[in-house]
């Protein structure tokens, strides 16, 4: 079974997930200890920045544990369960009054497309590569991936990664925009923790309020937005 540690360093939270055996799929000890660190730290008020990354050097993620799911014994119980632990994952993810960052290496499909679409940006390695084979699979994506990959790479990029399932290289993803920068893999895990603290050092207060800006605007709400913001000038 998988599981989820989180370290803190200065004002970074590092949150790793562990299913090396299975590549880094998805598993109930993923998906539960994703959820818990994702609730948990929402509300820390000494975290500045978070970086999401996984163990070993194989893959990022290599989706969903389909071995796991059918050890359930039933297969849709065993995807219900798992989306329930990664929409929980999300919705938390995207409350965080912080930025974050996913930290990805070599492989990502599926599932660990849908948990690096859940940060703020993306890092990279030259060796990665990634790809959707849902479509392929029969299996049908969360909306909550969608919107998110939507929002990123827009609507006919996010339906070529669908209905292609094509495994794109790095150069490729940064020229999309899922990717924000591309490191030789000796430097991504660097890159990554400096840049994550940068964020961590700026106002923090700011940041936040932020944060619920482009939140607002995200789901459509331009009224809460500036709302937000003379409420924010009024407090400094």
């Amino acid at each position: 079974m998988g599981s989820v540690s989180t370290e803190v360093r200065g004002g970074v939270a590092i949150v790793t997930f562990d299913n090396v055996a299975r590549r880094n799929a998805i598993d109930a000890g993923v998906a539960d200890g994703l959820a818990a660190a994702a609730a948990e730290l929402k509300t820390r008020e000494d975290i500045g920045a978070l970086v999401l990354r996984s163990a070993g050097e194989q893959a990022f993620c290599s989706g969903i544990d389909l071995k796991f799911v059918e050890e359930v014994g039933n297969r849709a119980a065993g995807f219900a369960m798992l989306d329930e632990k990664l929409q929980a994952f999300t919705r938390d993810m995207a409350a965080l009054p912080f930025p974050s960052i996913s930290m990805l290496h070599a492989h990502c499909q599926g599932g660990g497309v849908h948990l690096a679409a859940t940060t703020d940006f993306r890092f990279g390695d030259d060796a990665l590569r990634l790809a959707v084979p849902a479509v392929k699979n029969r299996l049908f994506y969360p909306i909550e991936a969608l919107e998110r990959l939507i929002l990123i790479v827009g609507e006919t990029r996010t339906k070529r990664l669908m209905y292609e399932g094509e495994t794109l290289d790095a150069g490729t993803l940064l020229e999309w925009g899922f990717l924000d920068r591309v490191c030789p893999v000796a430097e991504l895990e660097r890159t990554t923790l400096d840049y994550a603290e940068k964020l961590a050092g700026q106002p923090r207060g700011v940041v936040a309020v932020y944060q619920e800006i482009f939140r607002a605007l995200r789901e459509g709400d331009p009224d809460r937005a500036r709302e937000l913001r003379t409420q924010a000038k009024r407090r400094i």
